[in-house]
């Protein structure tokens, strides 16, 4: 009996498919790319109209607090005022994480259906045909998306009590257990990092492998990046850089246009539509990396069985 030997994927081809995945149903992807660009500029503009003046009154209020007499009148009054835009912006700035939570989560899992439709041959899906496909198998990714995000929170605390135990350390100068638990919390903020990419990779599993779930899910993705941790190196280094490149652009670009709202506007829509993209990009990405994974790990089990039956058959 012969066997047919597949070509192993090259170390880059899951970031060519992230980028060439798209154009295999380009209708799909615009209608999808098309909210998630209203689904960024309304977060943008949610930003803007409602954290941003209470930022600005804040630093305004601290910069008048600066060079008022601290016994006056006028300094108790710009104090309260600190206090109540603080508490303000502490109120609305949940709002506003929450509401970007549960928008950022619902169109990330319409595109991840949306790069698993895909990538799995249905190339003429249409968008209805999408929304119906997520609603059938909307359970598992939901239940995947909330337990890595309390599993993303709980990490978070670890890292900032770990942080407060190092400012205690600093105050009482033991510099040996400083020393020591400096390298701790390094190592876990490194690891944070891919562990917040097999978070994101779980819920791709969830979407792609209906049943698989929660901590299932995340197990199933451990297991199929494991000894992967270059490409995740480079799959995170070229996402992070490319938002952080946008962003810096943003900022610059904002500070330039100056007072001018229509091209303050204009410039907050090109870097929707520029992140949309870097998102999409991503998703397709990890969607390649998956099938990528799961292709090879199932070759090597069928030649596992392969092997095993062939022996089986030589001995009997």
């Amino acid at each position: 009996m012969a066997t047919s030997q597949s070509i192993a994927p090259s170390f880059f081809s899951f970031l060519k498919e992230g980028v060439l995945l798209p154009t295999r149903n380009r209708r799909l992807f615009i209608a999808v790319g098309a909210i998630i660009v209203a689904s960024t500029t309304l977060l943008l503009l949610g930003s803007d109209l409602a954290l941003q003046p209470l930022a600005d009154e804040i630093q305004l209020d601290v910069k008048a607090l600066n060079g008022t007499d601290p016994g006056s009148l006028e300094y108790a009054k710009l104090v309260q005022e600190i206090q109540n835009d603080t508490k303000e912006l502490l109120l609305v700035g949940a709002g506003y994480i929450l509401f970007a939570v549960v928008v950022s989560s619902a169109v990330r899992i319409l595109l991840l259906f949306a790069t698993v439709l895909t990538y799995s041959g249905e190339q003429r899906a249409t968008f209805s045909e999408l929304l119906g496909k997520a609603n059938a198998h909307l359970k598992g990714p939901l239940l995947t998306l909330a337990f890595v995000y309390v599993l993303e929170i709980v990490y978070i605390v670890f890292l900032a009590l770990m942080g407060a135990l190092l400012v205690v350390l600093i105050v009482k100068q033991y510099f040996v257990l400083l020393i020591l638990a400096s390298l701790l919390v390094l190592s876990a903020a490194i690891s944070l990092v891919y562990f917040s990419f097999v978070c994101s990779f779980s819920v791709v599993v969830a979407v792609a492998e209906p049943g698989c779930h929660g901590a299932a899910a995340l197990g199933r993705a451990c297991r199929l990046a494991k000894g992967k941790k270059w490409q995740v190196v480079l799959f995170v280094a070229v996402t992070s850089a490319l938002a952080t490149v946008l962003s810096q652009v943003h900022t610059l670009a904002r500070t330039c246009a100056g007072s001018s709202v229509a091209l303050g506007l204009l410039l907050g829509f090109v870097y929707a539509v520029l992140m949309a993209l870097v998102q999409l990009f991503a998703v397709c990405a990890m969607t390649a990396f998956y099938y990528e994974r799961r292709e090879n790990i199932d070759g090597q089990l069928g030649d596992t069985v392969y092997a095993k039956l062939s022996t089986e058959e030589a001995n009997a």
